[in-house]
């Protein structure tokens, strides 16, 4: 399973442990056939760990085209639990979603991020990419310049 967001940037510690989630960002499980088994048992996990009922987000499956080339080789470990490994999207593949989402609270875990101007413009020249996966043009237009502006303000 590979999980997106803050709750990912939390679990491989990029974000610091006081953020807090309501929820975790799934954007791939794999065998896939897991997938379904992963969303039925969920609220059956949530009430036996006191968790909201919503705390397991599959829509984030959807994004897949928003991701950077490479980001599967990118991911981070963050633990075995059972039969599930669980990785995270590796830093700058968090930035990217985080300068392409472009809400409040993902422009405050770029500043606790305290992105590089190397990192702003890694961005900015692989961004384009996602274009060929059917990413929409006004997002990753919307990314690449608060992705400038970030790199020209310092944060």
């Amino acid at each position: 399973m590979t999980l997106i967001g803050g709750g990912a940037g939390m679990l491989s510690e990029l974000l610091p442990e006081g953020r807090t989630a309501v929820d975790v960002d799934v954007m791939e499980v794999t065998p896939p056939e897991v997938f379904d088994l992963c969303c039925y048992d969920a609220p059956a996990i949530a009430e036996e760990c006191g968790l909201n009922p919503t705390w397991f987000d599959p829509a984030p499956f959807n994004l897949r085209h928003m991701m950077l080339a490479g980001w599967r080789d990118r991911t981070v470990p963050i633990g075995e639990f059972g039969p599930l490994g669980v990785r995270a999207i590796a830093r700058i593949d968090l930035i990217s979603l985080k300068f392409s989402a472009g809400r409040e609270r993902d422009l405050n875990d770029l500043e606790t991020l305290q992105i590089t101007a190397a990192e702003s413009r890694l961005v900015i020249e692989q961004l384009p990419t996602v274009l060929e996966h059917g990413a929409d043009p006004d997002v990753v237009e919307r990314a690449i310049v608060l992705a400038k502006a970030w790199r020209c303000s310092g944060g």
